[in-house]
């Protein structure tokens, strides 16, 4: 009976020991200073336990929005011009809540065929209606709208954990925010530093282009 207790008792023993070193690796001593390097090496403390920075960011998207509509709008004056059809105005008139909208007025009724034939090749993801005194409203459609919107919130995160990479933060968390519309949970733990954490997530990235003079080459 003991014998066969013993045996339980070392194969559970080496079980543990098994998992512990599967989980931890091993100590490069059995020393109290040891075992705890070993356990920090490959336990990450999160958030909770470890303290840092939580950030919901919003994403701007109508920002997104107005830049694709404006290249539209540049689209849509080269095209009238190609083609011939006179105008009066091109605007957008609400571009803070609806910069999706672009109005344009004046166009003759006989352009009428022309204008469509435009739009349907060339703004495909805006949708036309007809207003009065030869008035038109190009409305960028539902589906092309919601795409760009998450492509803007897909391309900051990106851009986000890009810049946190800098950092060197152990396994922070950066994803959409399921509680908001169109923002990003940032986690980081150990990194208590949020004033400098948001100077990085807000820095603009500039490329510069210089001449150089007297370099090893002729030319």
């Amino acid at each position: 009976m003991n014998k066969n207790l013993l045996w339980k008792l070392g194969l559970i023993l080496g079980t543990l020991l098994v998992f512990l070193f599967g989980i931890f690796g091993i100590p490069k001593s059995f020393s109290k200073d040891g075992l705890l390097t070993a356990i920090t090496d490959h336990i990450h403390l999160g958030l909770d336990l470890r303290g840092g920075t939580h950030l919901i960011l919003q994403v701007q998207v109508n920002d997104a929005v107005n830049g694709d509509s404006d290249r539209a709008v540049e689209r849509l004056k080269e095209d009238l011009r190609t083609h011939k059809i006179n105008y009066t105005e091109i605007t957008k008139p609400d571009p803070v809540t609806r910069p999706d909208q672009i109005a344009l007025k004046g166009v003759p009724p006989e352009s009428t065929s022309d204008l469509r034939s435009i739009v349907s090749e060339r703004l495909p993801e805006y949708n036309l209606n007809s207003g009065a005194d030869n008035a038109w409203t190009f409305s960028m459609k539902p589906q092309a709208l919601a795409e760009l919107k998450n492509r803007a919130v897909a391309l900051a995160i990106e851009t986000i954990r890009n810049r946190i990479d800098q950092l060197g933060v152990s396994e922070p968390v950066i994803q959409e925010h399921g509680l908001g519309q169109y923002q990003i949970l940032v986690q980081l733990p150990g990194m208590d530093d949020s004033a400098r954490v948001k100077d990085i997530m807000q820095s603009t990235a500039m490329l510069e282009i210089k001449q150089v003079l007297g370099g090893p080459y002729s030319s």
